[in-house]
Formats: C-alpha cells, sequence, structure tokens
C-alpha cells in the first residue's frame, strides 16, 4: 500500500511505476504468506498480468522519454495525437493494471480479492488494505495513460513524435497478449499457469479461470477499487500540492529515509564492532573464541543432554588422586607465578602430569609423544629463552582482564570437563578393542598389540603424532632464531 501510495503521489513516469512495481512485489510476498491452494493460484496469475502490463509501460515510459525529452508526466499531454501508436498500446497495458474486462489483469484481480476473502489470517485487515491499495493503482494506471496523451497538450523539451517500430513492438506484444490471455483465458490456463502453479504449491491444483463469474464479492470490490481510483485521478491535480507538502514534511520519517537510518545504524554497530572486537589483540580473540565456543557448546550440553552425572570413584586409587590435585597445582602455580622460571617448570610438570596420565590409562604411545614435546620445550625454553633471549617478566594486562580470564578459562574447563563426563555413559558403537585383539596376529602378524595398532591398523595416526612433534621443533627453532634485540622494539 506504501508502494502504491507514492506511485500515486510521483510525477517522474519511471518513478511512478517503480514505486507501484514495489506495491505489487508486496503483493506477491502476502499471497505466498497466506499460502492457500488459491492464494498461490491467485500469485501466479497476478505475476504474471503484472509482467505484461509492467513491461509494456515501462517500454512506453522510455519511449516516452525518448521522444519528449522528459519523465515529467506534468509536462506531458496531449500526446495521442503525434504518437497514437503508443497512446493506444498505453491504454491497453494500463486498463490491464487497473483490472478492467477484459484484459488479464482484470481477472488476476479478481483472483486476488477471492483469496484474501478466504485467507485464514487477517482476512478482513488484509482485503482492506488490498483494496486501498487497488483503489491507488487505479489512480497511477490513469497517471501513465491518460495525463501524457490526452489533455491539453504540453511544452515538451523535444517536438513528440511517433516512436520507431523497434521501441513499439515489445509493448504491442506484451499488451496485446495481455488482451488475449483476458478473452480466452483456457489457453494461459493450460499452457503455463496450472504447471506453475503446480510447482509452487508442490502437486497439482484445479483452476477454474474466467472471464465472467458472476456478481459476486470480488467482483464487487473490484468495481469500489475502480471507482474510487477514478475518483483519486479527476482530483489528482488538487491533491498534488496537499501531497506534496505531506511528502515533505514526512521526509524525516518514510521509508527511504528509514531505509537510510537503517543503513547508518548498521555502519556505526559495524564501526563499534571493529573497534572492539577487532583490535589486533591475539589475546581479545583468543578469549571470544573460548567463551563463544565453550558458550555454545555449554548450552547444547544443558539443553540437549542435561547434567545427568553418574561418577564412580571406586575403582580410583590414590596415585590417580595425586596426579589430578598436582596437575592442579601446577596449572595455578603457572598462572600466579611472577617467575618465568618457575612458570616454565611448572607447566613442564603439567605436561608430564599429562604424560603420566596417558601411560596410567593405558595409552603409551600418546604418553611417550607428550614427553618427548614437554622434555624438548622445556629444556629449550629454560635454557635459550628463559635465560639469554626473553625480556623481564611484567605485567602486561590488568587486574580486571587478568580476573576476566581467569573466570573463562574456568568456564571452559567446566565445560570441558562436563562434555568428558557426559561422553562416557554414550557408547553408539561396540568397543573395537576385540577386534584388535583378534586380527593383530593374523592380518598384521605382530604379536605387540599397540605397535601393530601404531604400524597398521591406524597409521595415520601415527602419521599425525609425528606431524605434532615436527610442528613442535620447528616452533623451536624459530624461537631459538629470535634475536634478542628485536623484544624491545616498541
Amino acid at each position: 500500500m506504501t508502494g502504491a501510495y507514492l506511485a500515486f503521489s510521483s510525477t517522474g513516469i519511471k518513478k511512478v511505476l517503480a514505486y507501484s512495481t514495489i506495491m505489487a512485489l508486496g503483493t506477491l510476498t502476502m499471497l505466498i504468506g497466506v499460502g492457500t491452494e488459491l492464494a498461490l493460484t491467485a500469485f501466479i496469475c497476478f505475476l504474471i498480468a503484472h509482467s505484461l502490463y509492467k513491461g509494456a509501460l515501462f517500454m512506453v515510459a522510455g519511449a516516452l522519454d525518448h521522444q519528449t525529452g522528459t519523465k515529467d508526466i506534468t509536462v506531458m499531454g496531449g500526446l495521442r495525437k503525434a504518437m497514437p501508436v503508443t497512446a493506444a498500446i498505453a491504454c491497453l497495458a494500463a486498463l490491464s493494471q487497473a483490472g478492467l474486462p477484459p484484459l488479464f489483469g482484470f481477472i488476476a484481480k479478481e483472483l486476488l480479492f477471492e483469496s484474501l476473502l478466504e485467507s485464514p489470517i487477517w482476512s478482513a485487515g488484509l482485503t482492506i488494505a488490498t483494496v486501498l491499495a487497488a483503489m491507488l493503482l487505479v489512480g497511477v494506471a490513469g497517471l501513465v495513460a491518460i495525463k501524457p496523451f490526452f489533455g491539453k497538450s504540453g511544452n515538451t523539451p523535444k517536438k513528440p513524435h511517433e516512436a520507431p517500430f523497434g521501441m513499439l513492438i515489445g509493448p504491442a506484444v506484451l499488451s496485446v497478449t495481455a488482451l488475449v490471455f483476458g478473452l480466452v483465458p483456457f489457453l494461459p490456463e493450460a499452457a503455463l499457469l496450472q504447471a506453475a502453479i503446480g510447482s509452487v504449491n508442490g502437486a497439482a491444483v484445479e483452476t477454474n479461470l474466467a472471464l465472467w463469474h458472476g456478481v459476486n464479492k470480488p467482483l464487487m470490490l473490484s468495481v469500489i477499487s475502480l471507482l474510487l481510483g477514478w475518483g483519486l485521478l479527476a482530483c489528482w491535480n488538487r491533491l498534488r500540492s496537499p501531497l506534496n507538502a505531506i511528502n515533505t514534511s514526512a521526509a524525516r520519517f518514510g521509508p527511504e529515509a528509514g531505509y537510510f537510518k537503517f543503513m547508518e545504524g548498521i555502519t556505526i554497530i559495524a564501526a563499534w564492532q571493529a573497534r572492539v572486537l577487532q583490535n589486533g589483540v591475539l589475546g581479545l580473540y583468543l578469549l571470544i573464541l573460548v567463551a563463544v565456543t565453550f558458550g555454545l557448546t555449554g548450552y547444547t550440553l544443558l539443553t540437549q543432554h542435561g547434567i545427568n552425572l553418574t561418577l564412580n570413584l571406586a575403582d580410583s586409587h590414590f596415585y590417580e588422586w595425586g596426579i589430578a590435585l598436582l596437575l592442579v597445582a601446577a596449572a595455578t602455580f603457572s598462572s600466579t607465578t611472577h617467575s618465568r622460571l618457575g612458570s616454565v617448570a611448572s607447566m613442564g610438570v603439567l605436561g608430564f602430569g599429562v604424560a603420566l596420565t596417558f601411560i596410567l590409562f593405558s595409552a603409551p604411545d600418546l604418553g611417550i609423544t607428550q614427553l618427548l614435546v614437554e622434555t624438548l620445550t622445556v629444556i629449550l625454553l629454560v635454557l635459550v629463552l628463559v635465560l639469554f633471549k626473553l625480556p623481564e617478566f611484567g605485567n602486561l594486562s590488568s587486574p580486571f582482564e587478568r580476573y576476566r580470564d581467569l573466570a573463562v578459562a574456568i568456564f571452559a574447563g567446566v565445560v570441558m570437563t562436563l562434555v568428558i563426563l557426559a561422553a562416557l555413559d554414550v557408547q553408539y558403537f561396540e568397543s573395537i578393542s576385540s577386534y584388535y585383539i583378534e586380527n593383530s596376529a593374523t592380518l598384521a602378524y605382530g604379536r605387540n598389540i599397540v605397535n601393530v595398532i601404531l604400524v597398521d591398523f591406524r597409521a595415520l595416526d601415527t602419521l599425525g603424532e609425528i606431524f605434532v612433534l615436527s610442528l613442535a621443533a620447528l616452533g623451536v627453532l624459530s624461537m631459538i632464531k629470535l634475536k634478542a634485540k628485536d623484544q624491545h622494539k616498541p
């Protein structure tokens, strides 16, 4: 309805047509939203009718602009004498836009009203709004067909004359097609409409298109919109001043102004987001990544699984608890100490504790990998970086940032612990351990099951562990190559 109002209050012929196209797109969206078989039938018919008359009218507008040198319909007038063929094509297309018989636009308009009257949602409101929009659309049809070609001759920048054949053949075919489809609607119904409606609906739909269905509610609504639209068109010259005043005063709050305000708001939010979240601080990037990842993971865990933990600590041993406490103590000390040497040593304790955990729970391959990486890392960090390369220890963050990071770290650790404990209760497939035990000797010709798994059954896993060792070596090498003077550059 807003598009129809903006079209009726405009004076540029292409702007009038463009705004009325917005109204048509809104109508099509509304019909899809209604969703009934009748609404989808009206959707296809209205789409085809709109394509025929609007395509013709846009090409007529181009011919008028080319032949008169202006797009302003207030300057045009009486052009039917100089451009009779263009006038006939424009009137035929405009009659279809207004929804007058026997044009196809009339059939589409009646289907539109009928589908809204039978709509399961908001029937009365949608029908009233559509009648008002159709009323304005009748006025718009008059603006593009009557104002330029009838009445007193205008003073156009160029002396008008009939458009060439190449500019008229296109709109002529479209407008005549709209007339033919209206007179014999079973032709498009059988050749085009039923297939299109069935595709949109997902199943075949019975249609009964006809130019006359008797006197009914859709016909009465169509007549009402025609009469009101003709009245608006007759008063258009007197309505121009108040319409211009309304448009001027409402320019700050209209759809166009709202669009620019919306885009300006997006720009402001984007600038704030880039300034706060993309400020070049790697620690902040890591903090956001961890918080979002574990926040979504925790939410999914609570909503999909719930916290139903069944801990059985009867089989735990005192040395397992000792290793767990050692890990916690090492992590806490490395995060709170002001000694870089102590921090590196405690991180080494943490790594060796993880390696010991792997070994205790029958994962010697992982334990050996962890042990080698930790040994290499700790020795090189202590001997090369801490003692010779890195600058003195300093606080590079505020107390608030440290407590914030601590809260996020604790949150991530708690979520990961809950996820692991929940995963212990999930068993989608039978354990593969028995397969390895039965086939290590027969298929891989080895009695050491761990070696067979590493070399034969899970060779890619072993390749991944080799890659981890290589990556660690490259990282250490890059730190050894680091110049001490580079650390103090501003």
